[in-house]
C-alpha cells in the first residue's frame, strides 16, 4: 500500500485507474454475499428476456469497485470518508475501469481532506456511474 500524504496531492492529480474483467462467476459470488439474487445478474436467458444483451453488473458492486480503487490509492494511512455514486447506465459483465481525479483539497480539524471525482466506465469507455468522494489523508506535520 502507498504511503501518500496530504502534501503529496495536487488538484488535477489522477488516481491510478483500476481495470478489471468482471466475470459471471464474480457476479454470482457478489449475489451470494450481498443477498441480491435478481436473476439479471447471473442468468443470461433471464437478462436477455428483460431486454439486456447479457447479465449485468450489480450497481452496488460498481460502487464497491470504485471504493476499492480509492482505498488502494489512500493506502494504509488514509481513509475513505464519503462516496456518492449515480447509476446512469447498465454495464454488462466484462472489461471495466474505475478512474478518478482530485478536484479539491482542504484541512479540517487538522485532517487533510481530498475531494475526488470518480467514474466507472464500461468496455467502450463510457462513464455509466459517476460519483464524488472524500478521502482523509494524514499531514506530515
Amino acid at each position: 500500500m502507498s504511503k501518500i500524504h496530504f502534501e503529496d496531492v495536487e488538484i488535477g492529480d489522477e488516481i491510478d485507474p483500476v481495470r478489471q474483467n468482471v466475470t459471471p462467476r464474480q457476479l454470482v459470488q457478489y449475489a451470494a454475499v450481498s443477498q441480491d439474487f435478481t436473476p439479471i445478474h447471473y442468468n443470461t436467458a433471464y437478462a436477455q428476456g428483460a431486454g439486456h444483451d447479457d447479465i449485468i453488473i450489480h450497481g452496488a458492486l460498481k460502487t464497491a469497485l470504485l471504493s476499492q480503487m480509492l482505498a488502494d490509492w489512500a493506502g494504509d494511512i488514509g481513509a475513505l470518508k464519503m462516496l456518492e455514486t449515480s447509476y446512469r447506465g447498465i454495464d454488462l459483465a466484462g472489461e471495466i475501469s474505475c478512474t478518478g481525479s482530485v478536484t479539491d483539497k482542504r484541512v479540517e480539524d487538522g485532517i487533510g481532506l481530498v475531494d475526488i471525482d470518480v467514474q466507472f466506465r464500461n468496455s467502450e469507455g463510457s462513464i455509466t456511474t459517476p460519483g464524488k468522494a472524500t478521502v482523509a489523508l494524514p499531514k506530515r506535520d
